[in-house]
């Protein structure tokens, strides 16, 4: 990814020996790499803070309204702007410094967090309002993920890339684990606003960092000018449907998360009615599920580097379908549970495997674009097929919706498996920091 000279605080192109195809390559990372240890410090705090106000939010909706709807319609609120707006902050990345946007999405969203906890504890704040500052927030949140993926290869040369991408995905695992957990404590001991208030602080540590992040030097893009950028290639779209590699990639993922959305639809219904468990076992599946992701999303450094990185996507997608479909005919808590975990480890290295193919085959002058406008696309992915798989529970029942889900993965990656642009994508580290060819 020929961009000019190496970014601050990366080492030049010289040849470098690779990390080792170990889990804790990552780590070693941020030995080596000071701002990368502080982007990945302040990130992590960040999403156990988003975690946090995702418990928070529906918490102090229902305690406020006592309606069960108006406590989920938060949640959608929160997460359904970002459909509309991953696109324009992606384009945004582009044209601007994404340290710059970075910057202006976290202290907007730490205003908004304080506002709600200041309302909220002084008895004036309305529904509408709430739903209306939570949904501001909801559209920038983008902002910090694309701008982060745009910048990681800035952060660590170019053979480290993979086992950057790791840790921050381990991160965000990390986050989905604790989160709930140190919510639920904060929210009996301290209340609501405070949580808010706590996430309102993360935002701000993360407002520093990413201040403190290079610039990206971006080289012209290698595109023939011919007039203006049309409204596709200002915005991505053209970007995805041009690269053989970012277009599969991006049709089998958005297939895949969206066979992946029954499944959370069918799971309270499997839960109760087909194991006969109560909350606890609820929630021990769905921990099994998360452990059983940050342990693969530890290994996704040996697989890419024992695997096609394009074989490898298309596989996790064939097996997760495959961990799910003994659940057709599993009736102990514990056996699902096992499946679940087995699921989870096979997923987990799927996101840092694909970033950082992306991240390789795209020139940094569109990454922003391309992750801006996949956003767009992968965040509708799994809502769908969570209302999809809802209104199938109509007349199905959760064990066959379930069934439905794994088959459904298994042939999203049976397909993929026959693309020969997904056979043939590699992600090797760039020789003599050229890009691969898209």
């Amino acid at each position: 990814m020929g961009c000019g000279p190496a970014p601050a605080g990366v080492p030049g192109p010289r040849k470098l020996e690779p990390m080792g195809g170990t889990w804790w390559s990552g780590f070693a990372l941020l030995g080596r790499y000071g701002t990368l240890r502080r982007y990945w410090l302040a990130g992590m705090a960040s999403e156990v803070g988003d975690v946090m106000a995702w418990v928070a939010l529906p918490w102090l909706v229902l305690r406020s309204t006592g309606s069960g709807p108006a406590a989920a319609g938060v949640l959608l609120a929160l997460e359904l702007p970002a459909v509309a707006s991953g696109v324009l902050l992606g384009a945004l990345s582009d044209r601007f410094q994404p340290r710059a946007i970075m910057v202006l999405d976290n202290v907007g969203r730490m205003a908004i967090f304080v506002a709600l906890a200041a309302l909220y504890l002084a008895g004036s704040l309305p529904l509408w309002l709430l739903f209306a500052l939570v949904g501001l927030a909801g559209a920038l949140q983008p902002a910090t993920l694309v701008g982060g993926r745009v910048l990681l290869p800035e952060l660590v040369a170019d053979e480290d890339l993979d086992a950057a991408n790791m840790l921050v995905s381990l991160g965000v695992s990390l986050s989905v684990v604790v989160g709930p957990a140190v919510a639920g404590l904060l929210l009996a001991a301290v209340g609501g606003p405070i949580v808010l208030a706590l996430d309102a602080l993360t935002f701000v540590a993360m407002a520093i960092v990413a201040s403190t992040l290079p610039r990206v030097e971006r080289a012209p893009s290698s595109r023939a000018p011919s007039g203006p950028p049309s409204f596709a290639e200002r915005f991505g779209w053209r970007q995805i449907w041009d690269s053989p590699i970012v277009r599969v990639t991006t049709l089998l993922s958005l297939v895949f998360f969206f066979s992946y959305g029954p499944l959370e639809a069918a799971m309270p219904v499997f839960s109760a009615r087909v194991l006969g468990t109560d909350a606890g076992g609820f929630g021990l599946l769905w921990a099994a599920l998360g452990v059983g992701m940050l342990v693969g999303t530890a290994m996704s450094v040996t697989v890419g580097r024992r695997v096609r990185v394009g074989v490898a996507l298309a596989g996790i997608a064939v097996l997760w379908g495959a961990c799910l479909l003994p659940l057709l005919v599993v009736r102990q808590v514990g056996w699902a549970a096992c499946f679940l975990a087995l699921g989870g480890l096979v997923w987990g290295p799927y996101v840092p495997l694909e970033t950082t193919l992306l991240q390789r085959n795209v020139p940094r002058s569109e990454l922003g674009r391309v992750f801006g406008a996949r956003t767009t696309l992968l965040t509708s992915g799994a809502p769908l097929g969570i209302a999809v798989g809802g209104a199938m529970l109509t007349f199905l029942p959760s064990t066959v919706l379930i069934g439905l889900s794994g088959l459904a993965c298994v042939a999203v990656g049976a397909v993929g498996l026959g693309s020969r642009a997904l056979r043939r994508a590699r992600s090797s580290p760039a020789a003599d920091g050229e890009a691969l060819p898209g």
